[in-house]
């Protein structure tokens, strides 16, 4: 699933995004309506925590996205240079005539 730079860059965006939206949502419960959040006894630690971790989700966010910008930048240039090296008769070395008079 996540073999190289690009599908891992990918699947941690898609994650990280999820996780920035879910944590954004607990602290602006948590800012405005902390009476609907249950269980919590220290609210404002509770606001920095949830803040903190959605400003982490947000960071790596961002560098997955420098991960998918750089693979797909990249590595589509290096595949782009082997691709000519790939076919057979693509060099300086001498072609079998196959039993044709020459």
């Amino acid at each position: 699933m996540c073999s190289d730079l690009g599908e891992g860059s990918r699947c941690c965006a898609a994650y990280s995004i999820v996780g920035a939206i879910f944590t954004l949502w607990v602290g602006v419960m948590l800012t405005t309506q902390p009476f609907f959040v249950g269980g919590i006894e220290d609210v404002d630690n509770a606001q920095k925590s949830a803040y903190g971790a959605c400003f982490m989700f947000l960071f790596t966010f961002v560098v997955s996205a420098i991960g998918m910008w750089y693979d797909s930048t990249f590595s589509k240039q290096k595949e782009d240079d082997e691709i000519e090296t790939d076919y057979q008769l693509a060099g300086a070395q001498e072609f079998p005539n196959y039993g044709t008079s020459s």
